[in-house]
């Protein structure tokens, strides 16, 4: 005497193509209110089914891109909170994703003389805007200072609205350090200059 509702399962047509039912199935009673047997009601979803298969798989396709990128790849939700951290970011830092996974990336990650930059540009991408080529450090579990140069979006759900931001950096380190010793001796090469007690 229980009735089902939204019940999935495969059929197989006469030249055995899988056709996807879904059913709504109630009892059949005789006029004594008896169970005398089934009335099943059903509609063909192997179309959406596909649908959904090919979404699932897009999105596996772009989850294994996100987590195998070679460039620190991490996502926030609207409140901040850690969401997307992928291999490059474990290397990089040092930080699991265990150990990020609904963290405050800004509170916890950043220093705190660049946590109301990091914060802006995070919140510019809450409300719609992008960022681009932004440089900023991240502190890695054993303290060591990395450089990263981040382009920040918005994330945004089906409908179009935005429910997090999504960073994708690259690891400057190395470039600063090449930037920073070019500055000191340029400095230094000057210094020489203007001291020298002979014209040069």
């Amino acid at each position: 005497g229980k009735g089902t509702a939204n019940f999935e399962f495969p059929i197989f047509t006469k030249d055995w193509r899988r056709i996807e039912i879904l059913a709504n199935a109630t009892t059949r009673c005789n006029e004594q209110g008896e169970a005398v047997g089934v009335l099943g009601v059903g509609q063909d979803i192997t179309e959406r089914k596909k649908v959904e298969i090919e979404k699932a798989n897009v999105a596996q396709e772009l989850q294994t891109f996100i987590d195998t990128a070679n460039a620190p790849i991490f996502g926030c939700d609207a409140l901040g909170l850690v969401n997307e951290w992928n291999n490059k970011s474990v290397e990089i830092t040092g930080y699991s994703k265990e150990e990020v996974m609904g963290k405050s990336l800004v509170d916890v990650y950043i220093s705190e003389d660049f946590r109301e930059s990091v914060k802006s540009v995070f919140d510019d991408a809450l409300d719609g805007k992008g960022t681009a080529n932004f440089e900023f450090p991240i502190f890695t579990k054993d303290r060591r200072r990395i450089e990263i140069l981040l382009n920040a979006t918005p994330r945004c759900n089906v409908k179009g609205e935005v429910i997090g931001v999504l960073g994708v950096g690259q690891d400057i380190t190395e470039r600063k350090k090449v930037e920073m010793e070019k500055t000191r001796v340029a400095q230094e090469l000057q210094t020489f200059i203007d001291t020298a007690n002979a014209p040069i």
